[in-house]
């Protein structure tokens, strides 16, 4: 008997530390390599520019069926489709923009965490972990987890700012066996997918899906699962792939957003050089105004952890085509004493300078031309290094506004600094058609940005950003958000770094134009 304890204890002391070995050995890396291999080969299935995939799907408790299709396309575009007479819920990006359609819904634009969850899906989709490395995707190695009945390694994924996926590795066939998709913001959508084959879908805000992955085969190449098994918001959706087809011809305009118009939309170029022209209008009335800003800055890892954050609230003032800022408080605790001294003295100083260098322009032609010259070189460039696509009428705050994507023109060739880095931008552009004005503007990096051959700086490809302006007194678009994801190197120090600006309270104001001491008098806002 104790023969057998012992025995009994040293074998358990064996998978022990076999066990302790096998998690202490694994690296994100490691799992990433395996399951590359597993799947067919990274050149394999960087080889694969488009899979077609289409099958049954069924919901046990409504005891109902349907159809289920998902369509990807290299680099970043994706289509997914689910109908369940009589719902059916469509979900796709384009690369530039993402959007949705459900059953008695008009087709409407994602935008802010939405839409960066989407695209980041996008990317996701088509290079199936094989690029995870040179993207720079943050991956931690969790640990080990029973997953019905099999081991597997737990691996969570940072896709892009906010966006996460905790991916489940089977052990011993290295294969993807589960998928758990965080939402990624509070009024988001959650993305069901995998790095081969999987389910899109629509979810309620703050909940989480679980996919599973069964009975994989090889197609072309490369193996893809016969069925899934999603489950969300208290539903279990049954999957059954009936064909999986690999690279076939799959037109773009799948993945646009649908033609749905019925007047007439303006030329996008000729909308954005009125767009440029109506600034100096704008900047007239902007003088008039003065607001509060909330400036929050997070700075990361590569793991997506805050490493350290503040926030500073300012008073605005404009001038010109300036922003002028009067520092109030420091992570919610007012400017004091000497410290507050010596922010009037420098805001004073700033607010007088550019005042006194807003005179001189406007008593300038010679200088008011070659502003205007450069200006309009600066939209040329954007117009000639962008391509401009599905133009369409949308309702944005309840205002309807023209919304168009934009991305990289391959037919130029850059011959400007500033045209190979705005080349490298794709986003979404929505505009009032009436006042000429941008409401909402969403972009990001489609590649690295390097200065000086990336000596001088550089800014990582996924680096985003959004501005959007709300209507003031119902005479002007003014800035009311803007939102800065990067990554980026100056010369030699690495920064990740998030910054939200939030503009509130604006007021109507009018300055004299004089040296000294300048100090705004309030007229008479229109509240």
């Amino acid at each position: 008997m104790k023969r057998y304890l012992s025995r009994s204890i040293r074998t358990t002391l064996v998978l022990l530390f076999a066990s302790a070995f096998t998690c202490f050995a694994q690296t994100p890396q490691k799992i990433i390599d395996d399951y590359l291999h597993a799947e067919g080969g990274a050149k394999a299935l960087a080889k694969v520019q488009s899979v077609t995939l289409t099958g049954n799907v069924r919901e046990e408790s409504a005891d109902a069926g349907g159809s289920y299709s998902l369509i990807t396309k290299a680099p970043n575009k994706f289509y997914s489709e689910i109908l369940i007479e009589p719902q059916h819920t469509i979900v796709a990006s384009n690369g530039m923009s993402s959007w949705s359609k459900a059953s008695g819904d008009a087709p409407h634009t994602f935008t802010g965490v939405e839409a960066v969850a989407w695209t980041a899906t996008g990317r996701y989709l088509n290079e199936r972990l094989v690029n995870a490395k040179k993207d720079k995707i943050g991956a931690r190695f969790v640990g080990m987890e029973n997953i019905s009945g099999r081991q597997a390694y737990h691996v969570k994924f940072l896709l892009t700012w906010g966006v996460t996926r905790e991916v489940f590795f089977d052990m011993q066939t290295h294969l993807i066996i589960r998928e758990v998709i965080p939402p990624p913001g509070p009024s988001s959508s959650a993305v069901g997918n995998k790095a081969n084959s999987q389910t899109v879908e629509t979810q309620p805000a703050g909940a989480a899906e679980e996919i599973d992955y069964f009975d994989y085969k090889p197609v072309s190449g490369v193996l893809e699962p016969n069925r899934i098994e999603l489950h969300r918001g208290g539903h279990a959706y049954q999957i059954a792939v009936t064909r999986v087809e690999i690279n076939a011809p799959v037109p773009d305009s799948i993945f646009d957003f649908p033609h749905m118009q019925e007047r007439p939309l303006p030329e996008v170029a000729k909308l954005l050089l009125d767009i440029d022209k109506n600034q100096r209008t704008v900047e007239e009335i902007l003088k008039q105004y003065t607001c509060h800003l909330s400036e929050e800055e997070e700075k990361t890892d590569s793991h997506g952890q805050v490493t350290s954050r503040s926030v500073k609230d300012y008073d605005i003032f404009y001038i010109g085509e300036d922003e002028v800022r009067h520092l109030l408080a420091k992570d919610g605790k007012p400017v004091e004493g000497d410290e507050k001294k010596k922010e009037d003295e420098r805001f004073s100083k700033d607010f007088d300078e550019k005042k006194k260098k807003q005179a001189e322009l406007e008593n300038d032609p010679k200088k008011q031309a070659k502003r205007e010259e450069e200006q309009q070189a600066q939209i040329s460039d954007f117009l000639r290094a962008e391509r401009f696509s599905n133009p369409r009428r949308e309702l944005f705050r309840g205002q309807e506004v023209i919304v168009f994507d934009f991305g990289p023109n391959p037919d130029y060739k850059p011959k400007k600094l500033v045209e190979s880095i705005v080349q490298k931008l794709s986003g979404v552009l929505w505009v009032d058609e009436q006042a000429r004005d941008v409401a909402r503007l969403e972009a990001r990096f489609n590649d690295n940005v390097k200065i000086g051959g990336g000596i001088l700086a550089s800014l990582a490809k996924g680096s985003q950003l959004v501005f959007e302006q709300a209507m003031v007194n119902d005479e002007v678009w003014l800035p009311s958000y803007s939102e800065v994801h990067a990554a980026a190197r100056l010369v030699f120090f690495k920064v990740k770094q998030n910054e939200i600006d939030r503009y509130s309270d604006y007021k109507k104001f009018s300055s004299e134009v004089k040296l000294g001491a300048s100090t705004p008098v309030e007229g008479n806002p229109k509240q």
